[in-house]
């Protein structure tokens, strides 16, 4: 039976080295920003600011929830890794921006859902965890 391929689980942090056209499924806030790995500032360099990722919710306008939508409910989502060219990449307003060399990547979200109470801590251990064992079966 054919149907449509999983969705892999990832970080916010892992999602612009994804190739394009990739399932995943992550965690995030309305933000969509999660600050992992963790990593201190120093005296001479500031403490960079987290990673962050744009998600396309246009497909899910008129399922989406006011729970889903609020300032710092933790949400699931699952979608595909996009990339637009460089030199095509336009901001949130819909203006054109000046990039860098490297890729825009968003996420066009194909569902949306709540993620409950969440303990980060567990949740980023097991992630991680879940990640190495992942390696280590595809060295083999």
């Amino acid at each position: 039976m054919n149907g449509p391929l999983p969705s892999t689980r990832a970080f916010l942090s892992d999602i612009p080295s994804l190739p394009a056209d990739s399932k995943i499924r992550f965690l995030g806030h309305l933000l969509l920003e999660h600050n992992y790995p963790r990593v201190k500032g120093t005296q001479h360099k500031p403490k960079p600011e987290p990673p962050s990722i744009c998600v396309d919710i246009n497909a899910l306008l008129e399922t989406v929830t006011w729970e889903e939508l609020c300032v710092g409910a933790w949400i699931n989502v699952v979608g595909y890794v996009r990339r637009v060219p460089a030199d095509a990449a336009w901001d949130v307003r819909g203006a054109s921006t000046s990039v860098s060399d490297s890729d825009s990547v968003h996420v066009e979200a194909l569902m949306v859902f709540p993620a409950g109470a969440v303990d980060l801590g567990e949740y980023e251990r097991i992630l991680y965890d879940s990640q190495e064992v992942d390696r280590m079966r595809r060295a083999y």
